[in-house]
């Protein structure tokens, strides 16, 4: 992702399953909010600012978002993260997944 603020991107509010890994184990998380620099996850783990996570979601059937995410800021459950490290392949699923969830917003608000 690019070198941007973290609130740069359009935020958009999903619901979707992930795991972080912190170097013992894979542990459920949830997806909040996303953009294309950063992850808003509500998690039952604590984690410092500044702490490196490996993250993954299955974004669409068998399309799964693997990258590591700093965590930026820490508000009760939720862990704001930035995305720092990602393969091209894994941008190009995250923009597809987010203009996805974007046009079913646009679809549920019907024409005007």
């Amino acid at each position: 992702m690019s070198e941007r603020n973290l609130r740069a991107g359009t935020r958009l509010e999903v619901n979707q399953r992930g795991s972080l890994n912190a170097g013992d184990a894979w542990f459920p998380c949830l997806i909040v909010d996303m953009s294309d620099g950063g992850i808003l996850l509500m998690s039952n783990r604590e984690f410092p600012v500044g702490q490196i996570l490996a993250f993954k979601s299955e974004l669409f059937p068998e399309k799964v978002l693997e990258c590591k995410v700093e965590v930026m800021h820490v508000d009760d459950t939720r862990l704001g993260t930035k995305i720092i490290e990602v393969s091209d392949s894994g941008r190009k699923l995250c923009q597809a997944y987010l203009e996805e969830q974007y046009a079913v917003r646009l679809d549920k608000l019907g024409p005007k």
